[in-house]
């Protein structure tokens, strides 16, 4: 009788182990790569504290109006990569390089496993430096991210902050998809409202001009190409893609620096000394821009604002 009395014993702890197997392994939450996709730029936050008074403040990166920004929130980055274009922007990740709008390629090192793996982004122009990304929340058609966390002084102000962007699958569309807001931050409008006006020496932001000549050596070139700058640190040729641009003070000489980052019309990346009283003018003529990064060389340029 004590033999047959295991049989039942044995029938039911199987069922309590089949039933705990069951609620363990049922319908397990999948868990998504944010590599070999397409990523394309939907939304952006950046979270700001100011380190002297202790506040804490979210910006959207967009608005109704605004559908360009930055990483570096105070002024604006020479870096490609920091540019920020609302459902324009490409993000592709894999086996060890990171891809930006389809044109500019990035080593990258990887940290972690699955989804806790971070991406850092090497070699970034223009001073090498390099941007370590964090998934926030990756889904099959969305994912949110951190990077660029930055302690800055502006004004005399100490500053730590951070950017998340949200981005889409390539071909798919997006509801209500961005995390939640961190805790503890209050919303302070478009991010327009914490960067500086336009200076003098960031008064091409919203003008257009047309390269009317160049000269390469003793060849002179007409490519009457109109150049819109599009933001403090973004311009377009003819209405076409973006590229980077920085506009700068320099001190000791009251001239201002201006750099053109790949710029199709003149085929390079070209930087030169500028006289204020040309910007304000609107005719920048016979100016020198000398080739820097992979750019050889040197040009002399004609431009006109119409704008």
């Amino acid at each position: 009788m004590k033999k047959i009395l295991i049989i039942p014993f044995l029938i039911f702890l199987s069922s309590i182990f089949i039933s705990c197997e069951k609620e363990m392994f049922d319908d397990p939450k999948p868990i998504y790569s944010l590599e070999n996709v397409e990523w394309v730029l939907y939304s952006g936050r950046v979270y700001v504290e100011n380190l002297d008074d202790e506040t804490q403040y979210y910006y959207d990166h967009f608005g109704p109006n605004k559908m360009v920004s930055n990483l570096d929130i105070f002024g604006g980055s020479q870096s490609i990569v920091d540019g920020l274009n609302q459902y324009q922007t490409t993000w592709f990740i894999s086996n060890g390089t990171f891809i930006y709008n389809s044109q500019e390629y990035y080593d990258y090192t990887e940290m972690g496993v699955a989804s806790k793996t971070k991406y850092t982004v090497i070699g970034v122009p223009p001073f090498a430096s390099s941007r370590t990304i964090i998934p926030i929340e990756v889904t099959e058609n969305h994912m949110t991210i951190e990077v660029y966390e930055a302690f800055e002084s502006h004004d005399g102000v100490n500053y730590n902050y951070f950017t998340t962007l949200t981005f889409v699958r390539g071909g798919t569309t997006c509801n209500y998809c961005e995390t939640d807001v961190y805790n503890g931050y209050t919303y302070g409008g478009v991010l327009n409202s914490i960067i500086d006006e336009p200076t003098a020496s960031e008064s091409l932001n919203g003008t257009q001009w047309v390269i009317t000549r160049y000269d390469e050596g003793i060849t002179p070139y007409y490519p009457n190409d109109t150049i819109n700058f599009i933001s403090n640190v973004s311009y377009t040729i003819n209405n076409g893609g973006w590229q980077n641009y920085s506009v700068s003070n320099i001190t000791g000489n009251n001239l201002i620096s201006l750099t053109l980052y790949e710029c199709v019309t003149l085929g390079g990346n070209y930087s030169g000394e500028i006289l204020p009283a040309s910007l304000l003018s609107g005719e920048i003529n016979n100016q020198i821009l000398n080739g820097i990064f992979d750019t050889e060389g040197s040009i002399r340029v004609w431009m006109e604002k119409i704008n």
